[in-house]
């Protein structure tokens, strides 16, 4: 019996709660961001993100919004592509579908405006994008 793996989808402009099979973890994660590869960043509060392992050389744009989601939760990352959040079980590194309350931090995440401290984070981690940092600086 195949069970679900809640999850975040972050891409293409949008950013949904999706499934993935627990059965078929690594497939399903790839199917879900559009990859052969992936890699995963992990982020504070026991979550991994998964995105396309080659997306900054393949053409993938900048995701920013999961770029702002990682470096609120401490992680300065740049990620570029479609990504997928999950839950990850520190004791054994199994990933784990989110909580809701998990679910509900990375979407608070995204609808608040980056605090200062974030902000000062991502202009610096996207210094060699000058139009983005200039974006970043407006919203301040």
């Amino acid at each position: 019996m195949s069970t679900s793996i809640p999850a975040i989808f972050i891409g293409n402009g949008t950013a949904k709660r999706i499934t993935l099979d627990s059965e078929n973890t690594g497939p399903s994660i790839a199917a879900a961001i559009g990859c052969d590869h992936f890699d995963v960043v992990q982020l504070d509060d026991g979550l991994d993100v998964f995105v396309d392992d080659e997306g900054a050389i393949n053409g993938s744009p900048l995701n920013l919004a999961l770029t702002i989601v990682a470096h609120a939760m401490n992680v300065p990352a740049v990620l570029f592509g479609s990504g997928v959040i999950v839950g990850f079980d520190a004791s054994n590194g199994d990933t784990i579908g989110l909580t809701d309350e998990q679910a509900q931090h990375v979407e608070a995440i995204m609808h608040r405006k980056p605090d200062p401290a974030t902000v000062d984070r991502l202009c610096d981690s996207l210094a060699p994008l000058p139009g983005v940092v200039a974006l970043l600086r407006a919203i301040r």
